[in-house]
């Protein structure tokens, strides 16, 4: 690393937990957007490289914060489509999945090079539950504690943003789940996540687990607080709407709400409905609702995944003058323009 390349990043670790600190007191909520790497695990969404990059400047129009931008270590597709963006996709962050595999890690720094240090991170995840250290990594406790702190350790070498979510966390022991997060942020990570990764919960049972973490994570003042939320019960706006009323400052969601089996929480839908009750959240978010329209269709059109027109606020039907009079539908054609 050359003496520039050095001091440019002492001058980012010194700074690292001052923007933390700066985004959690502003009381915002952040949108990170999943929509070209957990919305492309729907069936029949593949996109290719050039059609991330475009659907990419779409989000940064919209004002998304960050950018889960791929897999690197699953496939070259996701390594050509990262390299596409670098340089390209100035203002959010790029961000890349990773498992807590240093190989992964080493992947997305290829990946992710050029990019400033400040617009580039890695995701890194881990099973949690009892079913997933019984049945997929056969490990204990101890030794998942142990390989998040090596490998959140060694992506904090190579990267300023790190964040780290423990995959099933809604169904890992609250306690155990707070030791995670509490040794993930002493390794380094600079965002936690909580992801209901079987979309179980109901919005009383996620607000409590947000509760659970805020009390019971003595570091968390260190890194920011993300949620994730999968819709098979219908309910993953609303779940992502009650960590924000609790205190959550991130949100990661999709396009249209596509993604794996009936799909993640729809990013138009978490935008308009802060937008709409920002009195009652006591929350900002910094979105241009006259993108919404745009970018839902593009990626309809892209991914071959069309919307029904109940879908709220994408859908035609939304809005209309028999639902909530002549005033919501000049809202609707000017300001989410639909």
């Amino acid at each position: 690393m050359s003496l520039l390349k050095r001091l440019e990043w002492k001058l980012s670790q010194s700074l690292k937990h001052t923007v933390i600190g700066f985004h959690k007191k502003s009381g915002k909520v952040m949108l990170s957007d999943t929509t070209l790497r957990d919305g492309e695990q729907m069936p029949g969404a593949t996109l290719e490289p050039d059609e991330k990059v475009r659907i990419a400047q779409l989000l940064e129009k919209t004002g998304v914060h960050s950018l889960d931008a791929g897999f690197p270590a699953s496939s070259q597709a996701d390594i050509d489509a990262i390299r596409k963006m670098v340089g390209v996709i100035k203002k959010p962050v790029l961000t890349a999945l990773c498992r807590t595999v240093k190989g992964d890690i080493d992947a997305a720094e290829i990946a992710l090079e050029g990019q400033p240090l400040a617009k580039r991170g890695v995701s890194l995840f881990c099973g949690t539950s009892p079913l997933h250290r019984e049945h997929k990594l056969n490990k204990s406790k101890s030794e998942i504690l142990d390989l998040i702190s090596e490998t959140v350790a060694y992506a904090a070498e190579k990267f300023l943003i790190v964040a780290f979510s423990p995959e099933d966390a809604s169904r890992t022991e609250k306690d155990f789940l707070c030791e995670c997060y509490t040794t993930a942020i002493n390794a380094g990570a600079t965002t936690i996540g909580f992801p209901d990764t079987v979309g179980f919960l109901t919005p009383p049972q996620a607000r409590d687990f947000i509760k659970e973490i805020q009390d019971n994570v003595p570091n968390l003042n260190k890194a920011l607080l993300a949620v994730h939320f999968h819709n098979d019960l219908g309910l993953a706006v609303a779940n992502s709407l009650a960590c924000i009323a609790e205190g959550a400052n991130v949100v990661q969601c999709t396009v249209n709400g596509i993604g794996e089996r009936a799909g993640n929480a729809a990013l138009e839908e978490v935008a308009v409905a802060l937008k709409l009750h920002e009195v009652e959240f006591g929350r900002k978010v910094k979105v241009d609702l006259t993108q919404l329209g745009p970018l839902s269709q593009t990626v309809a059109k892209l991914t071959g995944i069309p919307y029904s027109p109940l879908k709220p606020v994408a859908g035609k039907n939304a809005f209309t003058p028999d639902a909530w009079g002549l005033e919501t539908a000049a809202y609707d054609a000017n300001v989410v323009g639909m």
